[in-house]
């Protein structure tokens, strides 16, 4: 950690875009945001400077599952995820019971270890095991159970308080009973791996669901006389809705219609990346699956998708391409609103005086140059 003067020529402070501006850092917080005079020793006039980027949904990457990491694997993993412009995610797991408990008491050990390198691990994202038989995307069929308030107080238990989201199909029997007990406990919830009705959506949403799980993988397809989770997602203001924009999992024509429908305040960028990020074509781990990897997709045996190779700082770059929007406004939608979703808006997903230096800064091209992470510098690695 050390002192910076970084001189920008555009940056996103306070959600407004400014610039030139110099952000000087000191013990790993944004001391001051001034005009610019003369040089400044990190000169990137030519980059746009944004909110580090916050991820909520990630299962590893570099070889690294976060649910079986050791506290040194999921560092390298955090290490990885800062050199794809991420100073902040969550760390998702699913599959079984044992599975789980082990993986949320591992991820609670590397959280109180802290300080690392590269980006925080900002709490769980617990995806299942309370998800539809009926849309199980890449989970085993056995792995997922009814809502039960006994195994999600195991979970929480295990993870010490840093369970922070939580996946869950609201048709399912007991969802509504689960929903209001996750919500007492300060952990967000999210639609998705689900058949459920536009009507039972809105109950949901009532209730206090707030996000939408990989938005179009998981769910019901759209149907004009019965819309859905997907039609719900896109036509509710108070829902949030996570997108992979990797062209794969969903097509840049849909990625374009959820960005018109929601607008980037209604859109919280996901990279849903598994441990073959990053690494050659070849068989991998997914949790309890054996996944392939050809290309940019990674598939079950039989075909199904399996999570995304997928790096966040590429998902923004998608976003702005096949939408039009603003870089600034695209990397929003990788940085305050996830972070919003999540009850951590307060301290992350944002630029501003006395914050934290969690910073990346991208080219004209939308290419990432850099991240920083609490002061800490750390250059892109290879896309």
């Amino acid at each position: 950690m050390g002192d910076h003067a970084i001189r920008a020529g555009t940056a996103l402070v306070d959600g407004k875009v400014t610039g030139p501006v110099v952000l000087r850092v000191s013990e790993g917080l944004i001391t001051s945001l001034d005009p610019p005079t003369g040089d400044a020793p990190y000169d990137v006039s030519a980059a746009t400077v944004v909110p580090g980027l916050i991820d909520v949904h990630t299962h590893g990457a570099a070889g690294v599952q976060v649910i079986d990491g050791s506290d040194a694997d999921i560092e390298g993993l955090a290490v990885f995820y800062a050199e794809h412009g991420v100073t902040g995610f969550l760390a998702t797991v699913g599959g079984s019971r044992e599975h789980l408990l082990a993986g949320v008491a591992a991820v609670a050990d590397h959280i109180d270890r802290a300080p690392h390198r590269g980006a925080r691990c900002l709490g769980v994202h617990l995806e299942g095991p309370f998800l539809s038989p009926h849309a199980p995307g890449a989970f085993r069929a056995e792995s997922i159970v009814a809502p039960d308030l006994g195994l999600f107080a195991e979970l929480l238990d295990a993870a010490r308080g840093h369970v922070r989201m939580m996946t869950i199909a609201p048709e399912t029997p007991g969802a509504m009973d689960l929903i209001a007990v996750a919500l007492r406990h300060g952990v967000t919830c999210s639609a998705g791996h689900s058949v459920a009705s536009a009507a039972q959506v809105a109950t949901a949403v009532d209730a206090g669901v707030r996000g939408v799980t990989h938005l179009f993988n998981g769910m019901a397809p759209f149907h004009h006389r019965e819309p859905g989770l997907i039609g719900a997602a896109l036509a509710d203001p108070r829902l949030v809705c996570e997108l992979i924009a990797d062209g794969v999992h969903v097509h840049p024509t849909a990625i374009a219609l959820a960005a018109s429908s929601k607008g980037w305040q209604g859109l919280a960028l996901v990279s849903d990346s598994i441990a073959a990020t990053g690494l050659p074509e070849g068989s991998y781990e997914l949790e309890e699956q054996h996944v392939t990897v050809t290309g940019e997709e990674a598939r079950l045996a039989d075909g199904t998708l399996a999570g995304s190779t997928l790096t966040l700082d590429r998902a923004v770059a998608n976003l702005a391409r096949w939408t039009g929007l603003a870089l600034v406004d695209a990397a929003r939608s990788a940085t305050e609103v996830p972070a919003r979703l999540v009850g951590l808006g307060d301290h992350h997903g944002t630029i501003a005086g006395g914050g934290r230096a969690d910073l990346a800064g991208f080219d004209d091209e939308h290419r990432l140059l850099w991240t920083m992470v609490g002061g800490d510098l750390y250059p892109a690695g290879a896309s």
